[in-house]
């Protein structure tokens, strides 16, 4: 069986283009072992990112047919199987630095600039295990941008994105967080919460399961009691 690609090309500030190629099927082949074949049999100059090849770091993200995809958890038999060509693409809301690999050094400026970490107490750091499985989504985070690719609102700039509520939604459940109240309310008011369209689509997309539209409306919930 032959694997068929279609890629997304773009050198730094150059016009794009797809390319096509085409790649002997092997058993267990990922999209992410597929575009390292291409890189070392066919064309060296193929970028893109990746880092463990085990669905835990969330660096290989791309567009697959449309939709964001971890590369290295992309199954491609049904494609092989059936004689469909993939179309790959780099991520969307993203300003693309060559092929596969996008900028997303604003994403991570916004994490630090909205400080997305426990600022413990000097609380008893162990969490009772019901709270510790409440915040069990949120924690799962992997920042791979799935969500904020595929959110029509990251768009509008003052919007910070699904992905920032859903880290933000343990620091209101978390009892070691030392600055609680204080975080979530600035936060949430800073990345603009109520911005949010409640399409569900990052929800869809999420490799983690996570549901940031989930974690987001709860924290709807909070403002409004709160209020």
């Amino acid at each position: 069986m032959v694997l068929k690609l279609k890629i997304k090309r773009q050198e730094e500030k150059g016009k794009t283009y797809y390319q096509d190629f085409e790649v002997p099927y092997e058993e267990g082949m990922t999209l992410l072992s597929a575009l390292q074949r291409i890189k070392e049999e066919v064309d060296p100059t193929l970028s893109f990112r990746h880092f463990c090849r085990a669905g835990i770091c969330g660096t290989c993200t791309v567009m697959v047919n449309g939709f964001p995809k971890l590369a290295c958890k992309e199954q491609m038999l049904p494609y092989a199987l059936f004689g469909e060509t993939l179309f790959v693409e780099p991520l969307k809301n993203f300003e693309v630095i060559r092929d596969l690999v996008v900028d997303n050094e604003g994403v991570i400026r916004k994490v630090k600039g909205l400080r997305l970490w426990i600022k413990e107490s000097s609380k008893d750091p162990r969490i009772p295990p019901d709270l510790s499985k409440k915040i069990e989504n949120s924690a799962d985070c992997i920042l791979c941008f799935a969500c904020q690719s595929y959110c029509p609102q990251v768009l509008e700039e003052e919007y910070a994105g699904p992905l920032f509520f859903a880290k933000l939604y343990r620091f209101y459940e978390d009892p070691r967080e030392e600055e609680k109240n204080l975080r979530v309310v600035q936060a949430i008011s800073e990345g603009h919460l109520y911005h949010c369209l409640s399409c569900n689509k990052c929800n869809l997309v999420c490799p983690k399961e996570v549901e940031p539209a989930t974690l987001i409306r709860e924290l709807m919930q909070v403002m409004d009691v709160g209020s």
